[in-house]
């Protein structure tokens, strides 16, 4: 996907990973080349979640190799909110761009979302046609966007998917979740606080190797709970 538009500023990009070791090398690889030609100052952070593979080898490798990566290794696995927590402080740059080390969503595929990041202060990055989920993963996922429109009146077609963030949204908006649905919250305190939050095109990519650790009942309950934390006013 060629691309002829600069950012003008500097980029965070966050990766957190859970036994990603088969997809990292590539991700990261990628993710500089693609980075270098929209911007010349930016980071790139790898949050190992205390993985259990050799995540952590390949992630301290990739470091030692290119000065824009640094990694931070959470010794034991804490989630994905807590990894994404661990990154964002320790971002230094003004956008924060959100992937997963999957390799499922490819800096390439974010273009639009740094694109529209110029005049918004948050973009979502709304998935193409998700081939590979199952019937009940549909049903959890759909569901739960009925359900965030139900109780918090939010109207995206995708809260879980990539994300740009303006780094300033985080002096004011303080992340409490423990789930995946953190990014939810952040959208929810960011609304009200008068941030603008917008949607841009971005796709889904098959994963090449390693499965999610998402998608299933627990931690679908897990995040209706958090969600009902939100509704009654615990994570304020």
């Amino acid at each position: 996907m060629a691309t002829s538009f600069k950012l003008g500023e500097s980029l965070s990009v966050v990766i957190p990973a859970y036994n990603e070791e088969g997809n990292l090398i590539n991700l990261v690889k990628q993710t500089l080349q693609d980075a270098e030609k929209i911007t010349s100052d930016f980071e790139i952070l790898v949050i190992n979640d205390g993985s259990s593979d050799n995540t952590a080898i390949v992630a301290d490798s990739l470091a030692k190799t290119y000065k824009n990566v640094k990694v931070i290794n959470h010794k034991k696995n804490q989630g994905l909110a807590l990894a994404w927590r661990t990154g964002i402080q320790a971002c230094k740059k003004d956008i924060i761009l959100y992937i997963e080390g999957d390799g499922q969503q490819p800096f390439k595929d974010q273009y639009d979302l740094l694109k529209k990041i110029k005049h918004a202060d948050i973009v979502l990055g709304t998935r193409s046609y998700r081939f590979d989920y199952t019937p009940f993963r549909k049903i959890l996922s759909y569901g739960y966007l009925f359900l965030i429109w139900l109780f918090f009146n939010l109207r995206y077609k995708d809260v879980g998917w990539s994300q740009a963030y303006r780094r300033k949204i985080f002096d004011t908006v303080e992340i409490k979740s423990v789930t995946p649905f953190f990014d939810t919250e952040v959208i929810i305190k960011a609304l009200r606080n008068g941030f603008r939050v917008v949607e841009a095109r971005s796709f889904y990519r098959p994963r090449k190797t390693g499965s999610t650790s998402l998608g299933n009942i627990q931690t679908a309950y897990n995040m209706f709970k958090e969600m009902m934390k939100m509704r009654v006013g615990l994570l304020d």
